[in-house]
């Protein structure tokens, strides 16, 4: 354990860089540092699993390397969740309008190398916990909302959504069980909707980026 990479620490390191706004150097250290892009082989666990701490470069034996050890569920994944929310949705998603209305924005943190080049299927838990699979075409990012609302963000020219060129949020376009999609051509959804969302009453939301 001595002089090895502690993953919950390492993730708070990388969690402040998102506090503090340094984008830019987070994702330069995004691939190099999160479980799920290191190589299996390297790592000796699934990448789907945490551990408490790395082995570094300091160590003698050059086969230890990279490997974790001991299988943890908690502080990297608590500090895992954080970043994945601040990523997806942004800071603070919900909010009060000057009425004191609920409402919610939707401000990703996202690499454009984040969204796919080929079409994909993905697989996520409708309200009625059924596993559902949907085929996504090129230059979308996906992800489970509230747990149980398929958010697709649609990113035609793959660009950051961060930075003085960013991709912003020219629509969105919310689907209910039972009926027609509505379009809002607003970065905001206003109080109903943003009801309607968080009381998981809207299947799937798709977001288009200009």
């Amino acid at each position: 354990e001595n002089e090895s990479i502690w993953l919950h620490m390492e993730y708070k390191f990388m969690l402040e860089l998102l506090r503090a706004g340094l984008v830019e150097e987070f994702y330069e250290n995004f691939p190099n540092v999160l479980i799920p892009f290191l190589k299996p082989e390297q790592y000796g666990r699934s990448i789907l699993e945490n551990s408490s701490f790395l082995v570094s470069s300091v160590h003698e034996d050059k086969s230890y390397h990279g490997q974790g050890f001991v299988a943890r569920l908690s502080g990297s994944t608590a500090e895992f969740l954080h970043m994945w929310l601040w990523m997806n949705v942004g800071k603070k998603p919900f909010g009060l309008d000057k009425g004191g209305n609920l409402v919610l924005t939707f401000n990703p943190i996202l690499q454009g190398e984040l969204f796919t080049k080929t079409k994909t299927k993905v697989h996520y838990f409708t309200q009625e916990t059924h596993l559902k699979e949907v085929d996504l075409p090129p230059n979308t990012y996906a992800f489970n909302f509230l747990n149980s609302t398929l958010v697709v963000y649609h990113n035609p020219n793959r660009r950051d959504t961060f930075g003085p060129k960013k991709a912003t949020v020219d629509k969105i376009q919310l689907s209910y069980p039972s009926q027609q999609p509505v379009v809002v051509s607003s970065t905001v959804l206003s109080s109903a909707y943003a009801q309607d969302v968080r009381d998981c009453k809207v299947n799937r939301i798709d977001i288009f980026l200009k």
